[in-house]
């Protein structure tokens, strides 16, 4: 048996429901995999099943910060002003 590695906590930085919570979620993995940010949709298999579940996504506690920030500003900032 090998030695087993340092213990990894995961934080949920954000809880993806509703009718597009799948899509959501998914964007949000590759958005945070695209800058090197391992991520877990906890979840997952059920939200397929049974739409009405919510998928949280997890990432490691050192990474929460940079991917709650990096999620925020393509997630819920505004769209571009309509041109004129």
């Amino acid at each position: 048996m090998g030695v087993p590695g340092p213990r990894m906590n995961l934080v949920k930085i954000r809880t993806f429901s509703g009718p597009t919570a799948r899509l959501d979620a998914d964007l949000a993995r590759t958005l945070l995999e695209a800058e090197a940010i391992p991520c877990v949709l906890a979840g997952e298999i059920s939200a397929v099943t049974i739409p009405l579940f919510d998928i949280p996504l997890l990432v490691r506690e050192e990474d929460a910060e940079q991917a709650a920030a990096l999620l925020e500003s393509y997630l819920d900032s505004p769209g571009p002003a309509p041109a004129e």
